[in-house]
């Protein structure tokens, strides 16, 4: 999910076998996700400038 300059979210889809690449840290109830991010695709790129690294 990415939100727009309006704050809207668009929700968008992941194939069978691809995942979105993040880095976990902390330990036990207190970990964190950080989503690695890139350039947006040329045709999602008017919801956003960057968008998560999807590792297939």
């Amino acid at each position: 999910m990415e939100k727009d300059e309006q704050k809207i979210s668009h929700w968008f889809d992941l194939e069978p076998g691809q995942a979105i690449e993040g880095l976990v840290i902390g330990d036990g109830e207190q970990q964190k996700v950080y989503v690695i991010t890139t350039e947006a695709p040329a045709e999602q790129g008017w919801v956003h400038d960057r968008w998560p690294l999807i590792k297939f």
